[in-house]
């Protein structure tokens, strides 16, 4: 009887201990799988922290790579590619139309889309106001105002190409812009400036001379003083003839 007792006990404690053994063996497993998961979440996170460190690299090697801005030139900013929709942020506006709202680029020459996301770009607001990198812009084409102070106090601003169909250039634009070189205004603008506030152009350093387009039939007096080319005939022949101040050769 002891004896079949004993043998009974041994079985029974064998069976503890393997029951015992299974328990610790799943609580291994389940604790290496979370091992697991823990690491490739931390990989994730080296990944995703390298992504960043490799896009900042790039965009310093990129800023690197641009022109100085005593460097760059007319030619620089007419045979430039459309600047990417990444470097800008839009608000939508109605009829599929976009408003650009900041630029976060870091190149000096900027060629406004004329489309960001299948949108319209109608607008770039005051975007440049106080800009002391920019160097040189083109407006896009789809853009018909250049709002007022638009390119207001830009120290570094040297040249500025209006897009096919500005109607209007607001007052207050190139106050402070004391590097510009070039202004090119587009045949089919009608206002340049405003009654109430002009355009200061040839303010800088440099001795400028803006083309006045003959389609213009509105000029702020203001800008009187300044330096202008005009078409024989044109509204702003005639208004500057009229005016003593007028600094202007007609060709």
């Amino acid at each position: 009887m002891k004896k079949r007792l004993l043998v009974l006990g041994l079985a029974f404690t064998m069976l503890a201990a393997t029951a015992c053994g299974t328990s610790s063996d799943n609580g291994s497993k389940t604790s290496k799988a979370d091992k697991t998961v823990t690491a490739a979440t931390n990989d994730d996170k080296k990944t995703e922290t390298q992504k960043n460190d490799d896009k900042d690299a790039k965009k310093e090697e990129t800023k690197e790579s641009y022109k100085s801005a005593d460097d760059i030139t007319m030619d620089d900013l007419n045979n430039h590619e459309e600047t990417s929709a990444d470097d800008f942020e839009y608000r939508d506006k109605a009829d599929n139309e976009a408003v650009i709202i900041e630029y976060t680029g870091e190149d000096p020459i900027v060629v406004i889309p004329n489309e960001i996301d299948g949108k319209k770009v109608v607008d770039f607001g005051k975007i440049f106001m106080n800009d002391k990198d920019i160097v040189a812009v083109k407006v896009g084409d789809n853009v018909e105002e250049i709002a007022e102070d638009a390119f207001g106090n830009c120290p570094s601003l040297k040249y500025i190409v209006s897009g096919k169909n500005v109607k209007a250039v607001g007052g207050g634009n190139f106050a402070g812009c004391v590097k510009l070189k070039e202004v090119v205004l587009n045949d089919g603008l009608e206002s340049f400036g405003s009654s109430s506030r002009g355009i200061s152009c040839g303010l800088g350093d440099e001795d400028i001379e803006v083309n006045i387009p003959d389609s213009v039939n509105e000029i702020a007096t203001a800008m009187l003083g300044y330096k202008f080319k005009v078409k024989a005939g044109s509204y702003a022949e005639t208004f500057f003839s009229q005016n003593d101040r007028a600094n202007y050769t007609v060709e």
